[in-house]
């Protein structure tokens, strides 16, 4: 056959498949790029911390619903495992997570000790995780490069609680009272460290096992030692159980009670605990008066809910940030150090407000609000900001 006829030797019809074969060829590495986004949450599902947890995954799930499942062209495969509230569950789930389920991304964790004991896991894996555990060393001398933390550290509302103390309520006599575990201790040991530095003194400081039923004798124990203000820190269903006994004791009203917003958690302890609470002080960097938060609780209530805490607005911001990270890395998440970079060149606009991250160990920096428990014109109590301590950043890592 003569060259010159060679390229006639395919029908029209074959050739038509040949070319549709060729173009598909061409198309698999962008259907390669567009593979499902496989996010794994690890968090409390279980245990004392279980309204926290449901709260949390309801947060991340309003975001998902309001991005359509998809984020950066990727469609969001959303995997979710009970920690239990306790380290070696939380191991045991995220190595699942990470090597049979195949994630892309871990995220989530309420516990402190749960969170402290991911750190290697996700690190050996090399794991591209946003953790939402609170505990200092994260930030410190256990920060890895493949965690970032949209959210605060302990110490960034135990140290703002001592400052607000010292200058507004009292400058002596202050009572501490917390449940004995790691976020416990480091919410207690920053506040007394805070407050000890500017010039205050700190009296008994008073311990429970996480998950008490019973406050009788700690309350028996405040109530003898006449402090002028008490600053404590307790969480979930221990933070309910301590309020409930705190007004049936007679303390409610009497003596100044400050703490963590979690003590308080507009969604998981106001609605539980009635006038309890009413008049306590919390910092916090999460608040339904502020402003930043507006637009994500109008979305919440929507779907049903009350005024949202802390760990449904986390849920809901750790979800705007992973969004933020793919649009920025253009949905790849093969490049982490690209993805970091692009994070810390830019505040993410989140319901907690502009958020920047520290570069030197993917922490968050943060406005802390001083929230006082009022009563909102529905009659309900409400977390509602008073000051704020502008962009407050971890000390991090000691030079």
């Amino acid at each position: 056959m003569p060259q010159h006829c060679q390229k006639n030797i395919f029908s029209p019809g074959r050739r038509a498949l040949l070319a549709g074969a060729a173009g598909l060829a061409l198309a698999r590495p962008a259907l390669a790029q567009a593979a499902p986004l496989r996010i794994g949450m690890v968090t409390s599902l279980s245990g004392p911390f279980t309204a926290l947890g449901e709260s949390m995954r309801a947060g991340m799930q309003l975001l998902l619903a309001q991005a359509d499942q998809s984020i950066a062209g990727r469609k969001v495969e959303f995997l979710v495992e009970d920690d239990q509230a306790r380290p070696e569950e939380g191991v045991r789930k995220a190595r699942k997570l990470i090597g049979q389920d195949k994630v892309d991304l871990l995220c989530g964790v309420i516990s402190s000790g749960v969170a402290l004991a991911l750190r290697d896991v996700v690190t050996e894996a090399r794991m591209p995780t946003f953790l939402l555990g609170s505990a200092n060393d994260l930030a410190r001398k256990a920060a890895s490069p493949f965690i970032l933390r949209p959210t605060k550290t302990n110490w960034m509302l135990g140290d703002t609680a001592a400052r607000w103390t010292y200058e507004k309520v009292s400058k002596s006599k202050v009572l501490t009272v917390g449940s004995d575990y790691a976020a416990g201790r480091e919410y207690i040991g920053d506040f007394a460290e805070g407050y000890r530095r500017l010039g205050g003194s700190i009296g008994r400081q008073l311990w429970t096992p996480l998950g008490s039923a019973d406050f009788g004798p700690l309350l028996t124990s405040i109530a003898s030692e006449r402090p002028e203000v008490v600053y404590g820190f307790f969480a979930g269903s221990d933070a309910v159980r301590f309020l409930r006994q705190w007004k049936e004791y007679r303390l409610a009203g009497r003596v100044p009670l400050v703490g963590t917003g979690a003590f308080f958690d507009q969604e998981d302890v106001l609605p539980a605990v009635g006038d309890a609470a009413l008049g306590a002080v919390n910092t916090f960097h999460q608040s339904p008066t502020a402003p930043a938060s507006a637009a994500f609780i109008e979305a919440y209530r929507a779907t049903g809910k009350p005024l949202p805490g802390e760990f449904s607005t986390t849920g809901y911001v750790c979800g705007q940030v992973i969004k933020a990270a793919l649009e920025r890395g253009h949905g790849d998440l093969a490049d982490w150090e690209k993805i970091r970079a692009g994070l810390f060149a830019a505040p993410v606009e989140t319901a907690f407000g502009p958020m920047p991250f520290d570069p030197r160990n993917g922490q968050a920096i943060l406005d802390i609000h001083v929230n006082e428990v009022t009563r909102g014109s529905d009659g309900k109590l409400v977390n509602t900001v008073r000051h704020t301590y502008a962009q407050v950043r971890d000390p991090g890592i000691p030079a």
